[in-house]
């Protein structure tokens, strides 16, 4: 590409920024993210990530890192990988004479020739220099992913009496007037055709001007898709600023490494396995196990030489414990099999997960009622794979539609990258918490946030009542983040929330959630948050919890409120309580109310840790 290296941290590429998705850089440049078409890897086998769950899950034969920037010396055959990026938008201007000027795709920044002065004092020509233009503000954008620039010379030009001719026409653009707002944003052509771009926000301006998406992607490097025209009406299109939020929403699938082996008394034929299964591969003769290495393996270890042999076979058919994965299955029934890890003691420090689970009995009685158990989780290690992304608003779809937005070609593969951390995961009490749900005095209180959300985005295709239930777990997700960021250290960026409760449905009765610390630093496996969840600890957090939680700084307003949020998919939530950094939270700091977890004003019954809120 025609342009200067810039850095950038390869998880970025995952989110906030990926495939399609227009970075901001400094000194005013503006640069989107290219298809995986473009992504060059000399030797791909060194950033593979081991996912088969997730990958089946996916439908894809591999997991790659994204391609990172390494010196000479410490790896010849990788070296100088880059993420390749287009221009967008393509429309820039000058900020001091206003000159416009339309880039390609793969050209360098454009200059002006104005030639404004370094030095206010003197004439020397030695001290002029050429002016880097700014890209656009606005951009296009289209229910359907498409992206293209702001019909800048289309638009001066409509209904004006005059034509545009690419030759001898000069567009001009200014700002200023006694407007601060898109109204006093002129565009201006030497022709004399002049119009302000907040006209084209009037109702009725843009279907007149007639303007169809052409099925943009630049990412691809398509400009105009005359193949698959875009089915989108002119009315669907929106003009926003380039750094807008919904100009891009990642859809990105994680998951939680479980073990694949359900006998526990194999712990050392599985820690072999995952440790030497590549090089064992390597060293088949014609397609053979070699069988006397796999007997030298079990021999060193002290591990049965057939047992060990048998695991390597299963592992090649595919047999070895992992619970049957397709990319139609639903997300709970994805996490199904984690959830039953989670709710016992399962793997070990020779494994990428080791959790220990403690029933309710083994702490204190004042959490007793809430709970059936808790685990404490060492170590645990989550894949986060990108899939696609979507435009205008977070849309659901079919993931293998959502992976064709994201290249040309047929190549089998998704960017991922894969975290270490730990983790305290809660179990709540099941036949405490669904007779509570029944409640009417809680139906009522949730009924405004159930027909919010079946008029938005998030559950314009459920055919179920938003459940209670859901919505206690993911607030209370929400306030023990929050008091575990004060009491352990963490950063609550640094903190994440994966929450095992059906919306809408109960089909596999999960009631739970895990908080766990997922980062690609040190702060990831500190050891503070599972310390956090001892005895004698972890009841002292969830009490503080909900005190907290009793009242907010914006109250009476938030626990009174009937909506807030976007598309209202909030209840008693706002910044002061129990909102979050976007990167902790599953569902984008919706589907929240704080009475649900103490109550509210007039029935503190509402609330299923209502008892706790006084102590």
């Amino acid at each position: 590409m025609a342009y200067s290296n810039k850095p950038m941290r390869r998880s970025a590429l995952i989110g906030p920024w990926g495939v399609g998705a227009i970075v901001p850089f400094p000194n005013d440049e503006s640069l989107m993210i290219a298809g995986l078409d473009m992504w060059r890897y000399n030797d791909p086998s060194a950033f593979l990530i081991k996912d088969e769950r997730l990958q089946r899950r996916l439908g894809v034969q591999e997991l790659r890192w994204p391609p990172d920037f390494r010196e000479n010396n410490a790896d010849p055959q990788n070296c100088f990988l880059r993420i390749p990026a287009v221009r967008f938008p393509t429309w820039h201007y000058c900020p001091y004479c206003g000159s416009m000027e339309k880039a390609t795709l793969y050209q360098q920044q454009p200059e002006c020739d104005c030639y404004p002065w370094k030095n206010g004092r003197t004439c020397n020509p030695a001290h002029r220099y050429k002016r880097k233009l700014i890209p656009e503000r606005f951009v296009i954008i289209c229910p359907n992913g498409h992206i293209d620039d702001f019909p800048v010379a289309e638009w001066v030009h409509f209904d004006s009496g005059h034509t545009y001719n690419p030759d001898t026409c000069k567009i001009r653009r200014s700002t200023g007037g006694a407007s601060a707002s898109l109204s006093g944003v002129y565009y201006e052509c030497t022709c004399g055709a002049k119009r302000s771009i907040g006209d084209a926000k009037k109702r009725g301006n843009w279907e007149r001007f007639g303007y169809r998406c052409k099925g943009a992607k630049p990412w691809l490097g398509i400009s105009e898709d005359t193949e698959n025209p875009c089915t989108s009406k002119p009315e669907e299109m929106q003009i926003v600023l380039r750094g807008a939020t919904n100009v891009w929403f990642a859809d990105t699938r994680s998951s939680i490494y479980i073990p694949t082996d359900e006998d526990q008394a194999n712990k050392k034929i599985l820690a072999i396995l995952e440790k030497s299964y590549e090089t064992v591969s390597a060293s088949r003769v014609n397609g053979e196990w070699n069988r006397a290495f796999i007997n030298m393996l079990a021999d060193m270890n002290h591990v049965d030489r057939d047992k060990l042999f048998e695991a390597f076979l299963k592992r090649e058919a595919g047999l070895n414990g992992l619970p049957d994965v397709n990319e139609e299955m639903s997300e709970d029934a994805y996490r199904l099999a984690e959830y039953n890890v989670l709710t016992r003691s399962s793997g070990s420090d020779a494994q990428h997960f080791h959790a220990q689970n403690y029933p309710i009995s083994w702490y204190d009685p004042i959490i007793s009622k809430y709970f059936k158990s808790i685990s404490l989780v060492h170590k645990l290690q989550e894949t986060r794979a990108f899939v696609g992304f979507s435009r205008v608003e977070p849309r659901e779809m079919p993931i293998s539609e959502r992976k064709k937005t994201l290249r040309l070609g047929n190549e089998n593969w998704l960017p991922a990258i894969q975290v270490q951390g730990e983790g305290i995961f809660f179990e709540f009490n099941k036949e405490a918490i669904e007779n509570w749900g029944k409640q009417p005095n809680v139906l009522n209180r949730i009924r405004n946030l159930q027909q919010a959300y079946k008029k938005s985005n998030f559950g314009t295709k459920t055919t179920g009542e938003l459940r209670p239930e859901f919505l206690l777990i993911h607030t209370f997700a929400h306030l023990i983040i929050n008091q575990l960021s004060f009491e352990c250290g963490y950063g609550s960026s640094s903190i994440r929330e994966r929450i095992y409760c059906e919306k809408t449905s109960n089909e596999y009765g999960m009631y739970g959630v895990l908080i766990y610390t997922a980062s690609g630093d040190s702060e990831g496996s500190l050891g503070g948050l599972v310390r956090q969840g001892e005895k004698n600890r972890i009841e002292d957090t969830i009490c503080d919890a909900i005190r907290n939680a009793a009242w907010c700084s914006s109250d009476p307003v938030c626990i009174q409120s009937l909506g807030q949020g976007p598309e209202s998919l909030n209840l008693a939530a706002c910044h002061n309580c129990a909102l979050l950094p976007e990167t902790c939270c599953e569902n984008g700091n919706r589907l929240l109310d704080r009475g649900v977890v103490i109550g509210d004003l007039d029935d503190s019954t509402i609330g299923f840790f209502s008892d706790l809120r006084d102590l």
